[in-house]
């Protein structure tokens, strides 16, 4: 907590940042990278069970791992959600209902800065009450 209420302060002591150093570009490097290592929370699972997306559950294995295989009940791709638009440019087919640890990448344990080391705050928003 105390290390976010920091970067906030260093944001209004260098505020001069250009907008395109902040914020996420949306390149799916860290879905490439983390995808395949992930797991559902139990938020993750509530939330898949009450909107009905067996789809998304049966890429869950007993430990909590997901984007499994459920035929070879092993890894499978990084990330099957994620759509590469461009090299550079890749969106999340299931954004709204993204798992937990996708939604709170990067976390302070990251500095909140993302692969490309991309500084990127915390969002001030509450999150959605529904997906929970």
């Amino acid at each position: 907590m105390m290390i976010e209420v920091l970067c906030r302060l260093w944001d209004r002591i260098h505020s001069g940042k250009q907008p395109h150093s902040r914020g996420c570009r949306s390149c799916g490097h860290c879905c490439d990278l983390y995808g395949g290592y992930l797991h559902a929370s139990d938020a993750d699972l509530k939330r898949w069970r009450q909107l009905g997306r067996d789809d998304l559950l049966a890429l869950v294995n007993e430990m909590g791992w997901i984007w499994i295989d459920p035929e070879k009940r092993r890894r499978g791709d990084p990330c099957p959600f994620l759509q590469r638009i461009s090299p550079d440019e890749a969106r999340c087919a299931i954004h709204a209902i993204k798992p937990d640890m996708c939604r709170d990448y990067p976390s302070l344990d990251h500095g909140r800065h993302c692969v490309r080391g991309i500084y990127i705050p915390r969002q001030t928003s509450p999150k959605d009450p529904t997906l929970h």
